[in-house]
């Protein structure tokens, strides 16, 4: 493996690491990721080792499943895929939270090199964004489908849009589908946008899915909040009209405040806040 693979696996890793660690959207920080790696590959870009092919599914080299999502031809391929993750990804993440969004993400990209494989086959390289964020349109379009995102409308000028993400999503899903099965060779993987999307939409009850019980009034947590951010968190808790998005804000929310026993972190069980560290309940 060539020096600049182990440059860009570690950047994957690092800016994930990041997010999670430093509570910063992971989509913010796929958007940096693709664009230092499009910048350090920019002279050579590594496909044997990083780029999915179909034969990749049998060998060792299925991580290119994974490291493909971060590769980017040109210019072009990079400013359109990011542009989808911002005007897309970003209210999307603010929407559910930065693990579903990121689950949905992968998961999505990774249907999207298996539809891809199954559809195409033969050793073509897959690279690009494009299939993950076909799974965000999806996953957002099933869930909130009259939820309003601006799209940029490239004209002579680009012109900004606000339309339900369900009319983006049947807009650009159908052409997918128009170009899939029409037989149109153009270099752009357009079954793999395919299986993105289509993976989305069956990830999408995952978003209100809750593995335990974690509803609470978000008042309760209102004695544990000290610090400028906590407040801001809080507030943004507080004038969540969904409960998805209440709910999102209170994971990040406990994600930032402590134990006042122990300092330890704080979690919702059974309705109550709850320190897995000392037993102390609220």
């Amino acid at each position: 493996m060539e020096a600049i693979s182990f440059v860009v696996i570690a950047i994957i890793i690092c800016s994930l690491a990041y997010s999670f660690l430093k509570k910063v959207p992971v989509s913010h920080m796929i958007v940096l990721s693709n664009f230092i790696i499009f910048l350090l590959t920019l002279p050579h870009l590594p496909l044997s080792d990083l780029a999915f092919r179909p034969s990749y599914l049998h060998s060792y080299r299925i991580y290119t499943i994974f490291t493909s999502m971060f590769l980017h031809g040109d210019f072009s391929h990079i400013i359109f895929n990011m542009i989808g993750i911002i005007f897309i990804g970003f209210p999307f993440e603010h929407q559910v939270g930065a693990k579903k969004f990121a689950a949905i993400y992968f998961i999505s990209g990774f249907f999207a090199a298996i539809f891809y494989a199954l559809i195409e086959g033969g050793n073509t390289y897959l690279i690009g964004a494009s299939g993950a964020i076909f799974g965000i349109l999806g996953a957002f379009a099933a869930a909130y489908p009259f939820k309003k995102v601006a799209v940029p409308l490239f004209m002579p000028i680009i012109i900004f849009m606000r339309l339900p993400v369900v009319a983006v999503a049947l807009l650009y899903a159908g052409i997918e589908t128009l170009y899939t099965f029409s037989g149109v060779t153009d270099g752009i993987a357009h079954s793999a946008h395919i299986g993105g999307f289509v993976a989305g939409v069956f990830l999408s009850p995952f978003i209100k899915m809750r593995i335990e019980k974690k509803s609470v009034e978000v008042e309760r947590l209102r004695g544990f909040v000290a610090t400028d951010r906590q407040r801001e968190i809080y507030k943004k808790a507080m004038d969540a009209d969904e409960p998805e998005l209440r709910e999102a804000w209170i994971s990040y929310l406990l994600n930032e405040i402590s134990c006042p026993e122990c300092g330890g972190k704080l979690e919702i069980k059974d309705g109550e806040i709850y320190c897995r560290n000392c037993g102390y309940r609220k």
